[in-house]
């Protein structure tokens, strides 16, 4: 039977003086963790190894990411859970709670008085250059409205555990509560992969933790409905997961700088329909990226004149311009002194000992003893100092004193070994890791604040020696404890939803990247098929009149690019066809379609639901294994073009159908099929028109017989996987009026130019509650070219082009002009729906939108 006390890890040293939070001083579990251990116990390394894969799997299927830097070697694995969770007693929870709510209050009235009277500075308790030299000080917030005249509405605040077993805080996290989601995806992760966990343990619920923020922010607003966005820096935030989970569950838009605009002091959002207004913003961009009218002039994350809108009173913004100083790690050293000075009381949570270097005492004595502590600048977590496995040389050491020396006001210091030690498991082996953790808090009133019962609880990983996310540190799911079993109580009832749900609006960013997810999948799907059905075609007995008259059908039927200049490789050979599907230097091969779907996609996760996520997300890195090798033998080629188009067509089409099945059908789906339905038109349309001209231009030159037509025609009809479709419906050999009438207008054909536009008219239709002069463009458009369609007479333009092209140029025919003008308005209903819905166009109709009376 093997033993659960951990052993050294060979990347971190041991920690003889740290506190062990599973195991006491005899190495016998603590009682919390007891039943878990002897779980544990005994569990073969295969077990623990599977465990551990299936609960990164179902972490990276739910999407749960926290993007690092290219070229850290702990980017490979973006987050990490750690099987055994953190377990807090309802005591110790009871401490932590008091504890952040006292800091909280404390801070708050710190913040109202340094933007206000600055009394505290007036009496000398804290140095001046601290609080109004600190680059997070926004002299803009002074006398700025706050929301229910609040600085502060979520925070967070990280703990440490010192040797003594006392908890102490060690950050402040006041402005920007970073983690909630990862907090939830970490309890999610757990509960399915090992649900019997569970068992035998009564602790908190955190589930309703997005309701209960969002009814919050709602409450901020006067309005009888008020409308709530989620403010992020987009996908190149490392937690942009983050920010897509939490909009996802409060149900808000997520919204970046572009999709707002402020109009007449008051702030809207950029949608499908037109500006709506916006009355609460949660934000998640630093104070200095928010208004680069006020702030940072090159800042292109936040809006032009939101400040003022904020000091007009039109909008609520959490948390408030200014919070962010509170997170100043100079502060730390004085956060005793602001409890007392505000609230005359102790701190019933001690802060970790910080030394300001900006103190020339203690920049001498910290910069002496260097190897005791670690040095952070005032914000962020970058670690100037070795990880505690490094060795502090002298070349070291110099790097650090010529930084800090010249601006040591930026930096503060704290003890080394600051954190306690668990038991983790890295790839299923048991090692001992350094923890830390964030406990979250919401304001519910003045002075009132809500204690979320569970934390991000931070360790170091094998890939990294820190806890922070940002230098690769992992996770745990945190648990609290119930002083009351289920079984005994009734479980503790949480605020009450309220009855009337918001507005929900589709931004144009929303609906654009859906719109190019839906487009970019079906010509991945359509290339795929087709790929797909030539190598099965190579493989069939065909005599040699057949193979010549098949290929040049091949390479006109290749899904039309943006820029349909751009040389194009064949279809004709094996090696061609290799280069379409995996080439990244091809921009119109299989591969950079999918990426480009998934790229799109992602940019607007909250929007999409987990299970058709994952279905991208596993094509994706299919795709992403799949090396293109030019030096691969032909065979080979075929072989990994074939089992990747595979794929494509069983996966793209899956996608689809998970993603009806599971999401909500708002206009922001609408438009992901709306994208599929104009490209599959634009497809066929291409194809139909460049098949006609085929075939004048050849009967013109060598006046081939009706039979070589009739295998082109077939071998076209198999490409787009109709040629049974044609039989059923017709029930007669292949002609070119037929087969023109099937994919313009039959109806009953799903890749049909007629069916798809109007399905788009359909989509579009139920896109918005309310008509509008998009929709009625568009709308007209359809109904014109259906019309369009519906009235050609295909027979006679067929026979009329057929004799003419046998004696004169094919250019001259009617069939030609017709049908190059119906596939000029396909390609042309693009812009319809772009100009219309995506383009972040401001719809100047006063009559609809009286906020524009003026502009």
């Amino acid at each position: 039977m093997q033993t659960l006390v951990p052993k050294r890890a060979n990347s971190q040293p041991t920690h003889s003086r740290a506190w062990n939070e599973v195991f006491s001083a005899d190495g016998t579990p603590r009682p919390a963790y007891a039943p878990l251990v002897e779980q544990l116990r005994g569990m073969p390394l295969t077990t623990l190894r599977k465990l551990d894969d299936s609960l990164e799997a179902t972490l990276r299927e739910m999407g749960v990411t926290f993007d690092l830097s290219r070229g850290k070697s702990w980017n490979q694995r973006p987050w990490h859970c750690d099987l055994l969770p953190q377990i807090f007693t309802a005591l110790e929870w009871e401490q932590v709670a008091r504890g952040t709510r006292q800091r909280l209050n404390a801070f708050e009235l710190f913040l109202r008085d340094i933007y206000g009277p600055r009394q505290i500075l007036k009496d000398g308790k804290i140095p001046v250059a601290i609080v109004l030299a600190s680059p997070y000080f926004q002299r803009v917030a002074v006398g700025l409205p706050r929301p229910d005249q609040a600085f502060l509405h979520l925070s967070g605040a990280s703990l440490c555990r010192r040797a003594d077993g006392e908890l102490h805080v060690k950050h402040h996290y006041f402005s920007n509560a970073s983690g909630v989601s990862y907090m939830m995806q970490n309890r999610r992760a757990l509960t399915r992969v090992i649900p019997d966990y569970f068992e035998g343990y009564s602790i908190h619920s955190i589930v309703d933790t997005p309701t209960d923020v969002l009814e919050v922010l709602r409450k901020l607003s006067e309005s009888a409905d008020p409308s709530v966005v989620l403010l992020s820096p987009g996908p190149g935030s490392a937690a942009f997961s983050e920010h897509s989970f939490l909009a996802r569950r409060m149900g808000i838009p997520l919204v970046q700088g572009n999709d707002l605009v402020v109009l007449n002091d008051a702030v809207y959002l950029k949608t499908i329909s037109g500006l709506e207004r916006v009355h609460v913003i949660y934000t998640r961009v630093a104070d200095a990226w928010l208004d680069p009218l006020a702030f940072r002039p090159d800042s292109y994350l936040g809006v032009p004149g939101l400040v003022n809108s904020i000091r007009k009173g039109a909008v609520q913004l959490v948390n408030g311009i200014g919070a962010q100083v509170a997170d100043d790690r100079a502060l730390l050293s004085f956060s005793a002194v602001i409890i007392n000075y505000y609230l005359g009381e102790k701190p019933l949570i001690p802060t970790l000992p910080t030394y300001w270097l900006g103190d020339i005492d203690q920049r001498e004595m910290v910069l002496g003893n260097l190897e005791n502590y670690t040095i952070r600048p005032l914000y962020g977590e970058r670690i100037l100092t070795p990880a505690p496995s490094e060795e502090l040389t002298d070349y070291r050491r110099r790097q650090i004193l010529k930084e800090v020396q010249p601006a040591a006001s930026g930096f503060i210091a704290q003890p080394r070994d600051a954190d306690a030690v668990t038991l983790s498991f890295q790839n299923g082996k048991k090692s001992q890791r350094t923890q830390d953790h964030i406990a979250f808090a919401l304001r519910l009133d003045e002075a009132k604040w809500d204690i979320f019962p569970g934390a991000l609880t931070r360790i170091s990983t094998e890939n990294s020696p820190y806890t922070a996310s940002e230098l690769g540190g992992g996770s745990k799911d945190t648990w609290v404890e119930n002083l009351v079993s289920e079984s005994s109580a009734a479980p503790e009832t949480r605020r009450s939803v309220e009855s009337r749900p918001p507005v929900h609006h589709v931004t144009s960013r929303v609906a654009e990247a859906m719109y190019w997810t839906g487009r970019y999948l079906e010509r991945a799907s359509s290339l795929a098929n087709m790929i797909g059905i030539i190598e099965a075609l190579e493989l069939e007995e065909l005599n040699a009149t057949e193979r010549q008259l098949y290929r040049p059908i091949w390479n006109r039927m290749l899904p039309p690019l943006e820029n349909r200049t751009e040389s194009r490789r064949n279809l004709s050979s094996s090696r061609g066809r290799y280069r379409l599907a995996l080439d990244l230097n091809e921009s119109g091969s299989l591969i950079n379609n999918i990426f480009r779907a998934s790229a799109n996609a992602e940019s607007v996760l909250e929007c999409l639901s987990s299970e058709a996520w994952n279905v991208l997300t596993t094509l994706r890195s299919k795709f992403q294994t799949a090396r293109f090798r030019e030096e691969l033998s032909e065979s080979k080629q075929r072989t990994v073009t074939k089992r990747l188009c595979d794929t494509a067509t069983q996966s793209i089409p899956q996608f689809f159908g998970i993603a009806e099945a599971t999401m909500v059908a708002d206009g922001g789906w609408n438009f992901c099929l709306i994208g599929q339905m104009v490209e599959r038109s634009a497809i066929t349309a291409n194809a139909l028109s460049s098949i006609v001209n085929a075939l004048l231009t050849s009967t013109s030159q060598n006046a081939r017989s009706e039979h070589a037509i009739e295998i082109q025609l077939s071998a076209f009809l198999r490409l787009f996987s109709c040629r049974d479709a044609y039989r059923r419906v017709f029930q007669m050999r292949v002609e070119l009026a037929p087969v023109l009438e099937l994919l313009w207008e039959g109806t009953s054909i799903p890749r049909s130019v007629q069916r798809c536009l109007e399905k788009i008219s359909t989509l579009v239709s139920e896109s918005q509650p309310h008509s509008s002069h998009a929709i009625q463009r568009t709308l007209a458009e359809v109904d014109s070219m259906v019309t369009a369609i519906r009235h050609t007479k295909w027979d006679p333009l067929v026979d009329d082009a057929l004799a003419i092209a046998a004696r004169e140029s094919a250019s001259k025919t009617e069939l030609l002009r017709h049908v190059a003008r119906l596939t000029q308005r396909t390609f042309g209903m693009h812009h319809f729906i772009a100009d219309g819905f995506l383009n972040h166009q401001i719809h100047m109709n006063e009559e609809s939108q009286p906020q524009l009376h003026g502009i």
